[in-house]
């Protein structure tokens, strides 16, 4: 082989190299840019991803079967929480309506395997467990309702950044339960080692609930 085709032929190699490398680094650099999605990303759709993940001390409730609901029932999937009661007159009910479309939207698919939706009671002196068990089931047959003692509650609460507080009705209004429970509306996103990562804001709806969820479970490892 002459000198000039061996120069020729190491130009060439050279060159492939160069091309790959280019390759290379315009993927890793697409990839990088997907899977870390910026807050101003999730804002636009109503979600926000603490920088670093709350860490949930142990708590102690009852789901709907009368089952112990605790720190360690939101381990090995992703929890989507949320803090409401049976007998609220508007956020409640639309936020798990949004929340039941949601979760049909991922009907067959693997998030939906590795997601919970749980609704906790603000309100267990009304909230015993045949009543949360009827509730829930108007929604979704995955979902589960807990309630337990008031301090518990307001406890974990506290934790995860909601506020909640009786609200009593005019003496004329709502009969012997003449009282509401004021209550902030997130619903709350716990990774699979129980830890609190963020929060989809209040009224949020379904489409919005799908693409903030998935930009999240993408970019949180």
């Amino acid at each position: 082989m002459s000198r000039g085709v061996k120069i020729t032929v190491a130009v060439c190699l050279l060159w492939v190299v160069v091309v790959l490398l280019i390759t290379y680094q315009r993927y890793a650099g697409d990839n990088a840019t997907a899977d870390n999605v910026s807050p101003e990303q999730l804002r636009e759709v109503g979600a926000v991803l603490y920088e670093q993940p709350v860490v949930i001390n142990d708590f102690e409730l009852l789901d709907h079967y009368s089952r112990p609901f605790t720190q360690d029932t939101l381990n090995g999937q992703w929890t989507m929480v949320f803090f409401g009661f049976t007998n609220c007159p508007d956020i409640c009910p639309l936020t798990m309506h949004e929340l039941t479309g949601f979760y049909n939207d991922l009907d067959g698919s693997e998030l939906q395997d590795s997601t919970q939706v749980v609704m906790i009671s603000v309100d267990p002196f009304r909230d015993d467990t045949e009543q949360i068990a009827s509730y829930m089931g108007g929604f979704h047959p995955d979902f589960l309702g807990v309630n337990g003692d008031f301090n518990v509650i307001s406890t974990l609460a506290r934790e995860l950044f909601i506020s909640h507080g009786i609200m009593p009705l005019p003496d004329d209004e709502g009969g012997a339960n003449n009282f509401l429970i004021d209550h902030s509306g997130n619903i709350l996103l716990i990774d699979p080692q129980g830890q609190y990562r963020g929060f989809l804001e209040p009224n949020i709806k379904r489409a919005n609930i799908g693409e903030a969820y998935r930009l999240i479970r993408n970019s949180v490892i």
